[in-house]
């Protein structure tokens, strides 16, 4: 494959009953043009020999394996072998929303980041969610006042609605905190938000997040010494960002009120 345009980042972790359907909403929808980077962050059931044998009929398909670290230690290592321009981060239980993915590279054009809306699935609902309603730029002023309203929500905070450049990532050397056993995409986001000017709004939505009460950052958040302590570092990547362009003041007690929010909202 020449230098791919998109590279799709997927942690797998104990995924055998998701990840066929996961990437059967991908594959059809990725040129040649697209890579699929599928990280096995030591999985206990057939979920590595399954990526394995997906790669062995899809030359997209590149396979890793490492020890458990965490789905931040799993993206670091797919953001390390990415050679795509733009990454697109997708979880091993949820799907891409069709047409998801040429909708992206379209708007990204001109823009450092786009964000899009997304659908929430839950109890047979799908809830459509996305707080800018309409196709739009917004300048870095512009985008640090919508975010300092929200900023712990998925639209700004999850990573699956949003479509990166990797340069930036790459100039920067930004990756993941894998320290972090929740909040590791609320860090990411602020540490990147912090080097765009420009961002691409999408009113459709381009990812179908499953939504359960059983995953890590719902078993985890909830311990409260460890979760306060964790909320404190998350609020200081939000005060570091707008400390960085010279905001922290106009947006204060914004900010302040994010320590009190509950850390994960839609």
């Amino acid at each position: 494959m020449a230098t791919p345009v998109l590279s799709v980042i997927i942690p797998v972790y104990n995924a055998e009953m998701n990840i066929i359907r996961t990437l059967e909403s991908v594959l059809p929808q990725a040129g040649e043009d697209v890579e699929i980077i599928l990280i096995d962050d030591g999985s206990r059931d057939r979920s590595l020999e399954i990526c394995e044998d997906l790669a062995r009929a899809d030359s997209r398909i590149k396979v890793f394996s490492q020890e458990n670290g965490g789905p931040g230690a799993a993206r670091n290592t797919g953001i390390r072998a990415a050679r795509g321009e733009y990454i697109l981060f997708v979880d091993s239980d949820d799907t891409q929303a069709p047409g998801a993915i040429d909708a992206l590279l379209e708007a990204v054009q001109g823009h450092d980041l786009v964000i899009a809306h997304f659908n929430i699935l839950m109890k047979g609902q799908v809830l459509d969610r996305g707080y800018i309603k309409t196709n739009q730029t917004m300048e870095r002023d512009d985008f640090l006042h919508a975010l300092a309203r929200r900023p712990g929500s998925y639209y700004y905070s999850a990573l699956w609605n949003k479509l990166y450049r990797r340069q930036i990532l790459d100039d920067h050397g930004l990756l993941f905190d894998p320290t972090l056993r929740w909040g590791e995409d609320f860090k990411f986001n602020m540490a990147y938000y912090a080097h765009v000017n420009r961002v691409g709004f999408l009113k459709v939505p381009v990812y179908n997040y499953r939504r359960t009460l059983k995953g890590q950052t719902w078993r985890t958040m909830f311990h409260l010494p460890q979760s306060f302590a964790i909320k404190g570092r998350l609020y200081q990547a939000l005060k570091g960002l707008y400390i960085r362009h010279g905001a922290f003041e106009r947006y204060r007690l914004h900010i302040y009120r994010y320590i009190f929010n509950v850390t994960v909202s839609q």
